[in-house]
Order: C-alpha cells, then structure tokens, then sequence
C-alpha cells in the first residue's frame, strides 16, 4: 500500500457533487475511494497531501484543441506531445488534438503510443477530433485560403483517416449541405463516432434534417454559424431546442457573450454543454503570425485575421486560452455552481466522444485523472492515471 496516496480538501468535486472535507485516494493510476473524509478510511503509510480549501476535481478534458504558440497538433508528431504537455499545466488531464488531415490523426494516435509506453508528461491523448476535411466551402472568414483542403464528404476518404488513427477518431465536424454528408454521418454513427454541424451558413430546417440523420454535435456553438433570429432561427436555434444536440462553448467571453452562453447552458443543461477551448494561440505574445492557415495578429490575449477590422463579426481566429478559463468564466461571471462548471468540462464531454468509462470522474475504478485548482482555477497540480504531469 505504499503507493497510494490521498488528496484531502474542504471542496472535492467528483464530477457531480461538492463534497465537503473530501478525500480521494488513488494507487496503480487507479481511484480508489472517493468520499467524505470522516467516512473515508485512508490506509496507513499512504502519502496524505491536504490541499486545505482548494479545488479537487477531474483533471479536465478538453475535446476540440489545435495547438499552443501556434504549433499546430496537426504538422507533427513533436507538436501534439508538445501540445498534451502544455494543456496540463491548465489543469487539462485529456485532449482531442484537432486537425483536419490524415497525418493529424496519426500523430495523435503515435504520441498515445509514446505515452503509453514511456509514460505520461502531460494530458493523455485517447483520441483525435476532425474539424475537417469535411466543411462546407467558403466558411471559414479571413482564411480562405483553406477551402484548397477541404473535401467532400466521403466514407472512402474518411477510413483513410480511420485507419490511420487505428479507429481512434472520436468526433468528426461535416458540411450539412454537401452532397453525401448525411450518407458519411450514418457510416461514422455506426462506428461509434459523434458527429458535428460547423463552419455552416446552412438553416433551420437542413439542421433539423441533419439531427434526424445522427450530426447531433455543434461546434463551438454560435461561431461561425447562422445565428438565433427570430424569423430565423438557424443552425444556432436548431441546435438550442433539440434535446439530442450537445454544444461545444469557447468560454474566453471574447467568442461568446457570457448572455449567450448562459442562454445555451439554460436551454442544453450540464449534460449537453462540453466547455471547450479551441486553443491554439496561447503563450505567445502580442504580434503577428504567419501559419499554415494565414496570417494571424495576438493582442490583449486575443487572436484574429490579420488586418481585421476588431468591430467585424467573424474574424476572431481561434482562443488564447485554455478550457480551464471556460469554467472560471461560469462560476464567476454566470454564477453557476462549481460543480456544474466541473461537469461541463468534464464527465459531459467524457460521455459525448464515449470516453467516460475510464475518465472524466473521480469514481472508484477510472483512472486516476485529477487537478487541482485555486479558487481562480489555475492548476496548482493536474495527475494524469496516477501520474503527476504538472505541479506550480
């Protein structure tokens, strides 16, 4: 029993619930007990930590991530180790490297590999997210030149990716309006793989259809689609009022207002809403950027097309900042509960992309995934299956 070790704290959130003067205990990259520390036994000579009144909590799972300092996850094997490393120290225990090419998916699943074998230095990887190249031409502002890697929706193109990933592609964004999408959705439905409306100037009802086909995932939900309007009420309205329907939301409160996001929390419930970070930017400073995908300028801890007027809608090109920055923005700026703010970047997007059977929780069994968080949600330590990947 010399390996286990306990983390005691007047607030454990396990995913669910606060439990107040809390303690897990976990060994073997394993949970062990998960309670009340005045009912929670913990075994002799195991390495007590008390965190006193600081957060515990699921290290966090961050489904839609592109990169870090503008190293895109999908150009290397190097940047998307880099990139697990980087969200750790967020308090981020999992990720989807989101790419939008047959290499992106293959290096997620090679730097799996590598942390399986040589062990974890920062967030496992236990899958890929395609945001391409399966988009509808012409909608992504500012970056153009992109439509040159976009393709039709194709199950023959999509088991390239498939099988480059070793089956390990768990969600797949798709151009509604694009001949032989609704065909690609029912081939990825029956795979096990969540499938998603975006970069969409597509309405109301080919939204609706499209949910009655399997796309019951928006991402990044308001960006780059048609808005709520009254008489209008687009993919946004669709994707509010079908109960089938998750949503992703970048919580930087640049991307979406924090109006809107309460509305969508509000209309979806802690279960449909997977707060994520669209990250890509980060921990660079203010200037400009040539990339792969164009030109972007960093200012004030904010990326957009160069040149972009700042006033104009749909310039705003990818977040500066991690998920963890989503949950802060829930509790302190829309006063919800600290453990519906851990469940929206947790166990809810754990069961949406189907990895909740091993993470996402602080459950006796899954894997030992923890963070811990000031009460502004920087991580003072983030544990990866029993490993201690970061520590401030």
């Amino acid at each position: 029993m010399s390996n286990i070790r306990a983390l005691k704290s007047t607030r454990v959130v396990d995913g669910y619930r606060t439990i107040h003067d809390g303690v897990v205990l976990y060994q073997d990259g394993k949970i062990q007990a998960v309670g009340a520390q005045k009912t929670t036994p913990i075994p002799e000579g195991a390495e007590v930590v008390d965190y006193g009144d600081k957060i515990v909590a699921p290290g966090l799972i961050d489904i839609h991530i592109h990169g870090y300092q503008s190293k895109m996850c999908g150009s290397s094997l190097e940047n998307t180790l880099g990139l697990a490393e980087y969200a750790a120290k967020a308090g981020v225990a999992n990720i989807l490297p989101t790419s939008s090419t047959v290499e992106g998916v293959g290096y997620a699943y090679e730097a799996s590999e590598i942390q399986k074998k040589e062990g974890y230095k920062g967030a496992a990887i236990p899958g890929s997210h395609m945001e391409g190249p399966f988009l509808s031409p012409k909608n992504i502002p500012g970056l153009e030149a992109q439509d040159a890697d976009i393709l039709p929706p194709s199950i023959e193109t999509f088991d390239q990716f498939w099988k480059a990933s070793h089956g390990q592609v768990r969600l797949v964004d798709i151009g509604i309006d694009q001949p032989g999408a609704f065909e690609l959705t029912r081939h990825l439905r029956d795979l096990g793989v969540l499938v998603s409306i975006a970069h969409s100037k597509s309405g109301y009802d080919l939204m609706m259809e499209a949910i009655d086909h399997g796309v019951t995932h928006a991402t990044h939900l308001y960006n780059v689609m048609t808005g709520l309007h009254h008489r209008r009420p687009g993919i946004t309205g669709a994707c509010l009022v079908n109960d089938v329907v998750s949503c992703e939301l970048i919580g930087d409160t640049y991307h979406v207002h924090p109006a809107a996001m309460d509305v969508a929390i509000r209309c979806k419930g802690y279960d449909k809403i997977a707060l994520i970070s669209d990250h890509l930017m980060g921990g660079l400073p203010d200037g400009d950027y040539d990339l792969p995908l164009g030109s972007i300028t960093v200012k004030d801890g904010l990326s957009r097309v160069k040149g972009a007027d700042p006033n104009q809608d749909n310039t705003i090109a990818g977040s500066c900042f991690l998920s963890n920055v989503g949950v802060r923005t829930v509790v302190q700026v829309l006063g919800y509960p600290l453990h519906a703010a851990i469940r929206m970047a947790t166990i809810s997007p754990a069961k949406m992309v189907k990895i909740d059977s091993f993470t996402g929780s602080l459950e006796v069994g899954k894997d030992a995934d923890i963070a811990v968080f000031d009460d502004d949600f920087n991580a003072l330590e983030t544990i990866v299956k029993g490993t201690t990947v970061y520590k401030k």
